[in-house]
């Protein structure tokens, strides 16, 4: 009964991802579809760190796999 009690402040919401938080038990419920995961806001900082190195080193390793596209020359009419 205590999800009665709780008063959720909607944090983020998108793509079927959703972030709530409960100032009163201080948890931070993370929703993946049907999945729902309970966590400190602290855990949720650090998993949000994790995310955004783990997002910049799949940029760079997307980056280094594009080779230069070979353009043929056009000639302007």
């Amino acid at each position: 009964m205590r999800d009665a009690l709780c008063k959720k402040i909607e944090l983020a919401n998108g793509l079927g991802v959703r972030l709530l938080y409960c100032e009163s038990c201080q948890v931070v419920e993370l929703e993946i579809g049907a999945i729902s995961f309970k966590l400190s806001p602290d855990m949720i900082q650090r998993m949000a760190n994790i995310m955004m190195k783990a997002s910049l080193k799949l940029d760079h390793v997307n980056a280094a796999s594009k080779k230069p596209a070979f353009t043929q020359p056009q000639l302007m009419h």
